[in-house]
């Protein structure tokens, strides 16, 4: 599952040779992941009665942010500047796959069931560290991509997601908790527009 999400989300995208929809496309696989990543925290918080890591959510909700922006600023920027941007947002993707090196190692619990949903979750999460990298052009071309159709979107990730999310563990806070920790496919806009029948 883990090489067809990263195989996937390296082909979502859709582009000619002068294109950026390459940023939109890593915008919205950080949108999923890095709430995916925070999520999985907050299982083992509750799985094993502790706070949430509040410290490590807050460093993966900043480090999606700066690699959003040095994504836009790659993408915008004079053949010059770009490969001294192109090292920016390499290292700053670096910084996010510590991240989730980082929840993976907290994710430990000793709730068999839980343990299992949490291993599969960060399981299908992983993949997308190499799938915001796949999205990055070469440093010297911020307009080059991938030229394929997407034969696998962020919202069937995000239907993935949230199927090994909800699925029961037994543990009734955790089983509580995951109902309400979904992945949403469209804006709060959207969903309120459509009486909640889009997610």
């Amino acid at each position: 599952m883990k090489k067809a999400l990263v195989t996937a989300l390296s082909l979502v995208m859709v582009c000619t040779a002068c294109s950026t929809t390459w940023v939109a496309t890593l915008d919205s696989i950080l949108a999923a992941a890095a709430p995916a990543l925070i999520n999985i925290l907050q299982i083992v918080a509750v799985a094993e009665g502790r706070p949430v890591n509040s410290q490590l959510a807050a460093k993966i909700t900043a480090d999606a942010t700066v690699i959003k922006t040095l994504a836009a600023d790659f993408a915008a920027g004079s053949s010059s500047a770009a490969p001294g941007v192109c090292g920016q947002l390499r290292a700053a993707v670096s910084a996010y796959q510590a991240d989730q090196q980082l929840v993976l190692q907290a994710a430990q619990v000793s709730d068999p069931n839980t343990q299992t949903k949490i291993t599969l979750l960060a399981n299908l999460v992983a993949g997308t560290v190499d799938a915001i990298t796949a999205m990055i052009p070469s440093c010297q071309n911020a307009a080059g991509g991938f030229k394929a159709q997407p034969p696998y979107s962020v919202s069937t990730f995000a239907a993935h997601y949230n199927s090994i999310l909800v699925a029961p563990t037994g543990n009734p806070a955790v089983d509580a908790l995951t109902a309400r920790l979904k992945l949403h496919r469209h804006s709060r806009i959207v969903r309120v527009a459509t009486f909640g029948r889009v997610s």
